[in-house]
């Protein structure tokens, strides 16, 4: 992969403390699926519950189709078509797992009671991802001037797939804010910066509160019957927190300034923490221990909006900075 943006929701204030009672991490390593390289539904049995996560599932035993979610083992980064619909193009699942979810069509991930939303591991499936490479029957080769039909199709080759991933109540309306992930994006200046999704990615969701998960694919390449885009993809580790407890955090009264940055910025603290800078991503690019006033270097670091972590004895805090 070479590149991946998108935007995740900001977080609380720097007075803002999270009291976490327990975490909850939907894998997929715990589901049997003895000798299958993969369950679609096809034994009609419904939803596919693992843990305090219910995904959806449907299949219908006439055409022999599936919709919601699977749970897959396959490696095979190479077969393109429908045939190969099961298959991450990470090769397996995250983080050297070997199982992980495909979602397909609708699916959603329901939980048991309402959940603090921390993180989630997303990827292309292979059957997508070679279609937007390399083009097929119904769909066109991202970065073409040209349709799957082989005429103009008006994107001068600016294509773009994108995940939105919408956390709902339990009235199934939308809590927080839509977070938007793209899956492959053709619309950079530079063609080198053109990408579609190889590995796990991990999505930050913002610490939302929320019953469920719901999922929305659109594409560039669209014609009469919707997407032409295979709707695929595929995903593992979802992390919630069980509950949330917040309070005022009056020991820390941290201040950080300047706010935008560029080379550099300071954390101004009455209380010894620790600090972690995290980029979009969720990667840690700057750790530090600061008490009073403390200066962070963040020269050479890629523009754009970044999270202040900070934990103490009393607690944690975090809070948004933009570099430019």
């Amino acid at each position: 992969m070479k590149k991946v943006y998108f935007f995740t929701v900001a977080l609380a204030a720097t007075t803002t403390v999270f009291s976490q009672d327990g975490a909850d991490t939907l894998t997929f390593e715990s589901y049997n699926l003895g000798t299958q390289d993969y369950y679609n539904g096809s034994d009609e049995a419904g939803d596919i519950v693992i843990g305090n996560f219910t995904l959806s599932n449907s299949y219908n035993t006439e055409w022999g189709s599936w919709s919601g979610f699977a749970v897959s083992k396959v490696q095979d980064v190479t077969t393109a078509g429908w045939g190969n619909q099961y298959a991450s193009f990470a090769n397996g699942g995250a983080d050297g797992s070997s199982q992980y979810g495909m979602w397909y069509n609708g699916g959603t991930i329901e939980f048991n009671a309402a959940k603090v939303l921390k993180s989630i591991q997303i990827t292309n499936a292979t059957y997508t991802a070679i279609s937007m490479r390399d083009g097929d029957q119904f769909a066109k080769q991202f970065g073409s001037v040209n349709s799957a039909a082989g005429t103009p199709d008006g994107t001068n080759g600016a294509d773009w797939f994108l995940l939105q991933i919408v956390p709902l109540n339990e009235n199934d309306e939308l809590v927080g804010d839509t977070i938007d992930f793209y899956l492959a994006d053709y619309r950079f200046a530079d063609d080198n910066d053109d990408y579609i999704v190889n590995s796990w990615e991990t999505v930050d969701l913002g610490n939302v509160t929320a019953n469920k998960l719901a999922f929305v694919l659109s594409s560039s390449d669209n014609g009469e019957w919707g997407m032409n885009t295979p709707g695929y993809f595929s995903v593992d580790n979802l992390v919630a927190n069980n509950s949330l407890g917040i309070e005022t955090l009056t020991q820390l009264n941290a201040v950080v300034y300047p706010n935008p940055a560029q080379e550099q910025f300071t954390i101004a603290t009455t209380e010894a923490a620790d600090m972690a800078l995290l980029n979009a991503m969720g990667q840690v690019v700057r750790t530090a221990v600061v008490n009073g006033t403390t200066v962070i270097n963040v020269n050479g670091l890629p523009a754009g909006m970044y999270q202040i972590a900070l934990k103490t004895a009393s607690g944690s805090s975090v809070q948004k900075l933009v570099i430019q």
